[in-house]
């Protein structure tokens, strides 16, 4: 079974072209790597996926369902990291996070239990900070364990890695195996191809203007593509996406 299913999903901002006909299928318990240059749609993608943004056109499938903004159903079943997290940065960490929990429809107790296993675990336990004045990677940390509260069926992580310290990262890369091991499905985005590298299963890789140029497995290299042997997700990244770098004689 397919967790994700996009079919011709395009976006436009005006008469700007964001994504162009994206078709593209995630199975269900798979950690998936959505990889792209700069400005090439990868959060706009996830903002359509999630309802944050309306597609001009195409057709997504969620978890079986055909998804729609007013989907309600269907977004309790799935958890979002959006780029620019999305934090009510006024309120501190433990009533943000019991928002969120109650909003997911958890009871109570479930929710007091929840934020107080999450704020120690990710050491957020400060209570004399709003989340104003934490930094950028507490703010991640934060919008992270938002995502995760009501055990998503499908997890949208957008950037999730940047900023955080090491012993962080682990943490989040710990409960993301353990995610996909239940069954559940993490789709990320991500700059850091190392990683992704480490933990994901399966790869589509796009260009400008969210435009699919290859999808694969990428569990063992090197990968045979385009008559040439690539033995890393960096060069075979390069290649598909066309990106070069000029040489400065002065460094």
């Amino acid at each position: 079974m397919d967790a994700i299913r996009l079919t011709n999903l395009s976006k436009k901002y005006g008469t700007v072209l964001a994504v162009e006909n994206l078709s593209l299928q995630v199975p269900a318990g798979s950690m998936f790597g959505f990889l792209g240059p700069n400005g090439s749609g990868k959060s706009t993608t996830i903002g359509c996926m999630t309802g944050l943004l309306d597609p001009t056109a195409g057709e997504i499938e969620l978890l079986g369902e055909r998804f729609t903004a007013d989907n309600a159903a269907i977004k309790r079943r799935i958890g979002v990291m959006p780029e620019n997290l999305g934090l009510f940065e006024p309120l501190y960490a433990h009533e943000f996070l019991s928002f969120v929990a109650r909003m997911f429809g958890l009871d109570e107790d479930t929710s007091r239990l929840r934020v107080k296993e999450l704020l120690a675990a990710l050491e957020l336990t400060d209570t004399s900070k709003t989340l104003s004045e934490y930094s950028t990677g507490m703010r991640k940390r934060v919008a992270f364990a938002a995502a995760v509260i009501h055990s998503p069926e499908v997890l949208f992580l957008d950037e999730p890695f940047e900023s955080i310290d090491p012993a962080g990262v682990a943490l989040m890369k710990q409960w993301l195996r353990r995610l996909t091991e239940q069954g559940r499905t993490v789709f990320i985005t991500s700059h850091v191809l190392e990683t992704v590298e480490r933990i994901c299963t399966e790869v589509a890789i796009v260009t400008r203007p969210g435009k699919l140029v290859w999808h694969g497995d990428i569990r063992s290299f090197p990968i045979h593509y385009d008559g040439q042997e690539f033995p890393a997700l960096e060069p075979l990244f390069l290649h598909l996406t066309g990106e070069r770098y000029a040489d400065l004689k002065w460094l």
